[in-house]
């Protein structure tokens, strides 16, 4: 008997950059509209043959069960006024049909659809070996058949690429314009693709881009992503912006590539449990100074190994035997959360829009407060002073990873030169911050709102600024 091969299938995923879990085929929670879809239709299907319009059609009662079955929410809102089930009017329909067509889950014979040659092995396979089965020959279908837009390889080519994109981000709503950016800052050469290869919609806009984005919306979120169940959507009505997320099935589906770990994003309460850490083990660490070090070090690209980078703080600890291994684990864990960190807020996260857009913004002000948090209170001036970490491995990396001449009246010229405007305006931004700190260090007798605000200020500008330096040097090196 013929099997679906699901193990070739893996295989030609694999080598498309598709990284399928090993555990997900024996996922037995596998669920999406396309599954039964399609189970539906082959049931429509007798050993018999089912006779086809004189167009070679469905016949419109077969149509119907599929349309009717599992709609997106998207979809919903149109049935109600629909009352023709032509196949050639419904993607649903056609979806299914060229699916089982491309495979060979039905074959055509004078004038009838008739059971394939995989009919059977396909119908005694687990729902997880299915869905493979059907993904991999989804992905073999002219995708642009459905949507009527311009025919071109560009779209097809990117729709495994995406999904893994898209997997390996942080689950929230975005706009089709925020998953674009990431698959741009990914592969940076499919920008040039888009300006040689898309034709604007001249009526609708100029910009190819905007096209390129309306058929990533379409022909990959709408008609494939979301058939499979491996996005979620919102806002489909008509005054309301479109965002998707990514499903659990498709985080169960596929093995993380490039994914941040968010469990180890540094935010208050990251802050507080690393400080508990360091006081139940009885580390010497001062968890604010070594930040700032390993913080400093990630304005490079590429990083630094962790290695040499714990070596370099160990140098300083004064702990030997089981306290010192301690202590290198936890400075390897907080290079991996720093890291991490840094990753979560730079690939573009911030491009989500929307709510997405305020949740980043909230994470990045609690990451703020918690630096805050580890600061000494007693004293307005011990915790101006303990800021110095940030002004010492601040400029030091400026001098020693980028020979820029700090004490130099032209310091600000050859930061722009180095890094651009931009890059420049966030460097300046923490050396005048910090100046003005220890200018008024004297004039402050207790920790006031405004001393609080001036020191967030500060640790935000330092936080920003390495983030800059490091995306520049990133783009750089593409």
């Amino acid at each position: 008997m013929k099997t679906l091969q699901t193990d070739k299938i893996i295989k030609e995923l694999e080598s498309l950059g598709f990284n399928i879990n090993p555990d997900f085929l024996t996922d037995d929670q596998v669920d999406a509209p396309i599954l039964e879809q399609v189970d539906l239709f082959l049931d429509a299907v007798p050993d018999k043959g089912l006779k086809l319009t004189q167009k070679g059609n469905l016949p419109t009662k077969v149509v119907e069960r599929i349309v009717k079955c599992c709609p997106a929410s998207s979809e919903e809102s149109h049935l109600v006024f629909t009352k023709r089930y032509l196949e050639e009017e419904q993607v649903a329909a056609m979806r299914v049909r060229f699916v089982c067509e491309a495979g060979k889950l039905v074959k055509i014979a004078k004038g009838k659809m008739l059971p394939g040659s995989m009919a059977e092995a396909y119908r005694s396979a687990g729902k997880a070996e299915k869905y493979l089965f059907l993904l991999w020959h989804y992905g073999k279908v002219n995708l642009g058949y459905f949507d009527g837009m311009q025919e071109t390889e560009l779209i097809d080519s990117l729709a495994f690429v995406l999904l893994q994109i898209i997997r390996d981000k942080r689950a929230m709503f975005r706009g089709v314009e925020a998953y674009s950016a990431f698959l741009i800052d990914t592969f940076p050469d499919i920008a040039e693709k888009v300006d040689r290869e898309i034709e604007p919609n001249a009526y609708l806009s100029e910009d190819a881009f905007d096209r390129f984005e309306r058929m990533l919306e379409v022909r990959l979120f709408r008609n494939y992503y979301l058939p499979f169940g491996l996005i979620e959507e919102q806002g489909w009505r008509y005054d309301e912006a479109y965002e998707c997320r990514k499903s659990d099935l498709l985080d169960r589906l596929l093995l993380p590539v490039d994914a941040v770990d968010t469990a180890v994003v540094l935010n208050k309460k990251q802050f507080r449990l690393l400080n508990q850490r360091i006081k139940k083990e009885r580390l010497d660490i001062d968890l604010f100074h070594d930040f700032c070090f390993i913080y400093a070090g990630c304005a490079r690209y590429p990083l630094e190994p962790a290695e040499l980078v714990v070596d370099e703080l160990m140098k300083h600890a004064r702990v030997i035997g089981t306290a010192a291994a301690a202590q290198k684990q936890f400075y390897y864990d907080l290079i991996h959360a720093v890291t991490q960190t840094l990753k979560y807020f730079t690939q573009l996260e911030v491009k989500g829009g929307g709510s997405a857009g305020q949740s980043m913004e909230d994470d990045f002000r609690s990451m703020v407060d918690g630096l805050y948090l580890l600061l000494p209170k007693e004293e307005p001036f011990n915790m101006i002073n303990a800021l110095q970490s940030i002004s010492l491995f601040f400029l030091n990396m400026l001098t020693s990873v980028y020979e820029i001449d700090i004490g130099s009246a032209d310091f600000y010229t050859q930061c722009e030169n180095r890094f651009g405007k931009e890059t420049a305006e966030d460097i300046g931004a923490v050396v005048f911050l910090l100046g003005e700190l220890q200018k008024k260090s004297k004039k402050f007798k207790r920790i006031t709102a405004t001393l609080e605000s001036m020191v967030k200020e500060a640790i935000m500008a330092f936080l920003i600024a390495i983030m800059s330096i490091h995306t520049d040097e990133l783009d750089r090196s593409r």
